[in-house]
């Protein structure tokens, strides 16, 4: 069994650079060396998006591993062995036949992280698509293994940094760097990304921010509960709403389903499963907008996987509230305060489907409400009397009792 894994000497490791390659010839298969140059200017920009996090220019990274060239070192590893180990994101299940060398080439140049080396195939295939454009897949297919392994020079920058050429090409990247499910409106992709329907692409994904790094994506409003991006696309910006587990657009577990249940689309892109698209998009439109509309209603009779007959919201109401209760999901309250929340259609459903913390915020919120019009109707009353001709007639006898009320 083989597995294929990467290695990197950033400019700052390269003085130990023979040294590094004497051993990994010891203990890999060398089947790729490239010499990589990035612009300088625009290297801590690559260095996020590689990284997925967000470096500022001249950031400590950046002058730790050095902006200069470096060598990117492609192994197959035969007999790959796999056990946990303590990584900067917590004890993981790695590679250990990288994970290890990864560490004893870091103690080499000196500490801290100048050799960067991939602990599973999912990291070498963010890398290498990030990197060269091909996953691992395409670039073994390429490969041809008669030629006697060389440094080649690149001279470039990690795909889709001034945009991505083809929409084709910016979802062969989205499907080799990160997790993601389309959940709805994608019948219409790849033809019109750019404008459609609803004018956006709305995805589950793990994380937004890997999302984001990957497309390059860039933020559309600036409150930081949104997650509305655009991403350039053959000179033109495509839309996308960057839903993640855990931000209650849905209930947790059904966002993670969703993602689990995904399926590939042949026309090059990861959509949600025929079943939980008609009842997400059941919920979305009973949930998340402020009325069942009527176009959604049609919609969603055409999709009716069920022999039931859907006519009125409430008949839509009933099988979604039987679905949740099947698969032990909640009605969730969305973290993006843009995405409406139809309380009183929420009300409809069981009420163990409702978070408790829903009820209540809603029944706080109604009360600071009523609080708050009782406030003003008194202010509103006190202000007619102190401005009344009555009240200004008899402001001098009031200043003369309260005189000798003090006087006592």
């Amino acid at each position: 069994m083989k597995e294929t894994h990467l290695f990197i000497l950033w400019e700052n490791a390269r003085y130990k650079e023979k040294e590094i390659l004497e051993d990994i010839e010891k203990n890999f298969h060398i089947i790729g060396l490239y010499n990589m140059k990035w612009d300088k200017e625009t290297f801590s920009q690559n260095l996020s998006r590689f990284y997925g996090t967000n470096l500022p220019k001249n950031s400590d990274k950046e002058t730790h591993c050095g902006n200069g060239e470096f060598l990117l070192i492609i192994v197959e590893v035969d007999n790959p062995k796999y056990e946990k180990r303590d990584t900067s994101k917590g004890q993981k299940i790695v590679n250990i036949n990288m994970f290890d060398k990864k560490a004893y080439y870091r103690n080499l140049t000196g500490g801290g992280h100048r050799v960067h080396a991939t602990n599973s195939e999912t990291e070498t295939n963010h890398d290498l698509t990030l990197l060269l454009g091909k996953n691992i897949k395409d670039y073994l297919k390429d490969l041809d293994r008669n030629k006697e392994v060389q440094i080649i020079n690149l001279e470039q920058e990690l795909i889709g940094k001034n945009g991505f050429k083809s929409v084709e090409e910016m979802f062969y990247v989205l499907n080799n760097c990160v997790n993601y499910t389309i959940i709805r409106n994608y019948e219409t992709l790849p033809e019109e990304i750019y404008v459609n329907e609803h004018n956006d692409i709305d995805i589950i994904c793990n994380s937004y921010e890997d999302v984001a790094y990957v497309l390059n994506a860039k933020k559309v409003f600036p409150e930081e509960y949104r997650i509305h991006y655009k991403v350039k696309v053959e000179d033109k910006f495509a839309f996308f709403d960057l839903r993640y587990v855990g931000d209650s657009y849905y209930y947790y577990q059904m966002e993670k389903e969703i993602l689990n249940n995904r399926k590939y689309n042949e026309k090059g892109f990861y959509t949600i499963s025929e079943e939980e698209y008609f009842y997400a998009l059941t919920y979305h439109a009973l949930i998340h907008k402020p009325k069942f509309a009527k176009d959604y209603k049609e919609r969603l009779k055409k999709m009716n996987p069920t022999n039931i007959k859907l006519e009125t919201e409430e008949d839509f109401i009933q099988i979604l509230n039987q679905w949740l209760i099947n698969k032990g999901y909640s009605i969730t309250k969305p973290i993006d305060k843009s995405v409406a929340f139809n309380i009183e259609n929420a009300k409809k459903f069981d009420n163990f489907l409702l978070y408790s913390p829903l009820l209540e915020n809603e029944q706080l919120k109604q009360e600071k409400e009523r609080l708050e019009s009782e406030k003003q109707q008194l202010t509103n009353e006190l202000d007619k009397i102190t401005n009344s001709r009555s009240w200004k007639i008899t402001r001098p006898l009031r200043n003369l009792k309260n005189r000798i009320n003090k006087g006592k």
